[in-house]
């Protein structure tokens, strides 16, 4: 490696440290008031006399001098690397050897604690931060002993920052636990900003299956998991014996005699109405063939009956892979049986199989796309293994094997697109800044339009519809077309005629003109979801609530035609107005690939009032994101996921896309941040596979109640 080399890292390491010490100085500017009050509620809640008296000190030094704090960080935090390479500097220094009292060894004690909880939480990203750090001072990129990433470091920087606070001990512990509350969830966004920033560099890239991450456990807490869950188990197992459930002459025939009747209740015709899902495993072990089996069968039983009990009242998990995981009932229930280390190993096949359906499963959300490959492949896989599962393990084997192959190809396919749809977006960059005065002239114009066409009489999904979806066809009209042009007039007409079409019908002339009308009124419905590439859930979602108002609007008239004589009858209360769709400038466009654009961003600072200007802590949450974050963008109540693809390289454009859909959407920082601010976006967090969910929650369940 050349030096240039070396002095491009060197740059490279130090925005990195900029960009994490910056962001965590502004975390603590903000975390003021939250602290205060959280004092103030301890102090209030507290009836232990130390606590209340720790609680009521530190909420008036918080008030007093937090303002110190950020400076002090800041300081302390921009000195730490010239004390690391001081000679004797660290815990062997005899020199920092003082005699300490019995206040100053608790606030230690309590310091370490926080620290061991951070150290923990972080663990997933500075593992393999240290790895690139070795890479880095092998390069001379960085100098050995800087603690620019130490999480020690840091935490030693934070600490003496609060130090400015308070020199009271108890009410400093109290300030240290709740500052460690909020770094829990702070300080692994930050790390994992500074891993993605390197590996963008090629700094020991990690090959990454995107669709199948989740929330990593290291190895040691994953085997004490397991150990508790096996304590658990032993207990349930016994307690069963002891209570003489699963008698001595259960046999394993019996436990295979209830599999069998399982069996059949899944092939069986569906108990439940279309979008709810009988819990089988529940209804076998409530019958009589369960009364035989043996203890460990017996807990089996009890644990797959809460677990899909969990699974299926889980508001987490959408009605496609619930239909998904209701297949498989009679499988699980199987692989529980023949194994009990089922439920504590995750390596097992089978959970490593069910686990990648709901891992897959997050580039959906609430709504399964059941066209798309990724669901039409599950679907495929669980069949096999529904029909072909015999109580060897080798079937989940090829399943999983078969998945990766799968998952592997599909990654090739979208990184590619995603290259494609890049270069497409990155093409626009400066027509999209150039043209951005254009598109608030148009958009203030579009918005105008629409707002002159609403009442109070119409339907408030019909008022979001206009105000959102069809406000963004308004605009891409005029922009291209002008106000009074043609089909501007054209898609102004279509408004009038859709509100026309849920208003009551007076008469059978009404009802015969308006069957005459719709066909052509839902041809420029498809033609402006057409043009602002709306994805084909979103579409179908509002025709069909389209066609409910229709029919209820008819069946009101009928209803209504005798009330209308009593004229003393009360108005009904107005309803809320619906919200706009926001500051945020929206056109689209189409590709070359025949992908549809939305490009969004801000107006100028001029035209934003107080409610729709970027939050600082909203930019930095945005900041955060890195490829492969998944987001939901919610429009008129219809909420559409999509994946961060790519990111320019100054970071003033961030491209959302999904395979799923012909629609990608290009937005800036500034007007993501004020649509996390204003609800219309939400960052997915990632969490645990659910069959890991409701297993831990159904043993903690069974537990508690042995």
């Amino acid at each position: 490696m050349t030096e240039k080399d070396a002095a491009t890292l060197a740059q490279l390491v130090a925005g990195c440290r900029g960009q994490m010490e910056s962001d965590l100085c502004e975390l603590f500017e903000e975390l003021g008031p939250a602290l205060i009050q959280e004092a103030g509620e301890r102090d209030n809640a507290s009836q232990d006399p130390g606590n209340h008296a720790a609680a009521a000190t530190l909420k008036l030094a918080l008030q007093a001098h937090w303002g110190k704090v950020t400076p002090a960080l800041a300081a302390s935090l921009a000195g730490r690397t010239l004390q690391a390479a001081k000679p004797g500097y660290g815990n062997g220094d005899a020199r920092a050897l003082k005699i300490v009292n019995d206040a100053e060894v608790a606030l230690q004690l309590a310091s370490r604690e926080v620290l061991e909880r951070l150290t923990t939480a972080c663990r997933e990203e500075t593992n393999p931060l240290e790895r690139r750090i070795s890479y880095l001072v092998l390069r001379t990129a960085m100098r050995p002993g800087d603690t620019t990433f130490k999480l020690a470091s840091l935490w030693s920087c934070i600490e003496a920052a609060c130090a400015e606070v308070t020199d009271d001990a108890e009410a400093g512990i109290l300030l240290l636990r709740l500052v460690g509350e909020r770094l829990v969830a702070e300080l692994p966004q930050l790390y994992r900003v500074v891993n993605e920033a390197l590996i963008e560099a090629g700094i020991l890239p990690r090959l990454k299956q995107s669709y199948r991450e989740m929330t990593l456990v290291d190895p040691q807490e994953q085997a004490a998991e397991s150990a508790k869950m096996e304590s658990a188990l032993d207990r349930l197992v016994k307690a069963r014996s002891k209570d003489g459930a699963g008698a001595a002459s259960g046999s394993e025939g019996s436990s295979l005699e209830l599999f069998d009747s399982l069996k059949t209740l899944q092939t069986a015709p569906p108990l439940a109405p279309v979008g709810t899902h009988t819990n089988l495993v529940r209804l076998a072990r409530d019958s009589a063939a369960a009364r035989d089996v043996r203890p460990q069968d017996a807990v089996s039983l009890d644990i797959v009956a809460e677990l899909f009990d969990h699974i299926f009242g889980d508001p987490n998990v959408a009605d496609g892979i619930k239909g998904l995981v209701a297949r498989l009932q009679a499988t699980v229930l199987k692989a529980a049986m023949s194994n009990q280390r089922f439920f504590s190993d995750r390596s097992h096949p089978a959970r490593r199989f069910l686990d990648s359906i709901s891992t897959v499963a997050i580039r959906w959300g609430k709504v399964v796309n059941a066209d798309d490959p990724f669901y039409i492949k599950l679907s495929e896989l669980v069949h096999k293994v529904q029909t072909t599962y015999d109580g060897d393990v080798g079937v989940f084997d090829a399943a999983n094997a078969e998945l990766d192959a799968f998952l592997a190809e599909r990654e090739k396919i979208e990184e590619q697109q995603d290259r494609e749809l890049a270069a497409a977006v990155h093409a626009r960059e400066e027509e999209i800044r150039l043209t951005r005065v254009g598109q608030m002239r148009a958009q203030r114009a579009a918005n105008q339009c629409i707002e002159r066409l609403l009442g109070t009489t119409v339907p408030r999904e019909i008022e979001e519809f206009l105000r959102s979806y069809w406000r963004d066809v308004v605009q891409g009209r005029i922009s291209q077309f002008g106000e009074d042009g043609p089909p501007t007039e054209e898609a102004l007409e279509t408004a009038v005629a859709l509100i026309w079409a849920v208003m009551p019908k007076l008469d059978p002339g009404e009802q015969r003109r308006h069957a005459a009308r719709l066909p052509g009124l839902l041809k420029k419905l498809n033609a402006g979801f057409d043009e602002i590439g709306a994805a084909p859930d979103e579409r179908k979602t509002f025709m069909d609530a389209l066609v409910e108002l229709q029919l209820a609007a008819l069946r009101a008239e009928k209803q209504k035609r005798p009330a209308a004589k009593a004229k003393s009858t009360p108005a009904p209360e107005e309803k809320p107005r619906a919200r706009s769709a926001g500051p945020t400038l929206q056109v689209s466009h189409a590709t070359k690939t025949g992908v549809h654009v939305q490009d969004i961003s801000l107006p100028g600072a001029g035209e934003l009032d107080a409610d729709n200007t970027p939050d600082r802590a909203d930019l930095r949450r945005v900041r955060q994101l890195v490829r492969g974050d998944w987001v939901d963008f919610i429009t008129a109540g219809q909420s559409r996921r999509e994946r961060l693809t790519w990111i320019n390289p100054s970071r003033t454009m961030f491209l959302f896309s999904n395979s799923a859909s012909a629609c990608a959407i290009s937005i800036t920082p500034e007007a993501l941040a004020v649509r996390l601010r204003n609800q219309t976006v939400r960052i997915v967090l990632p969490d645990r596979p659910m069959f890991e969910r409701a297993i831990h929650g159904a043993i903690n369940s069974l537990d508690k109640r042995a």
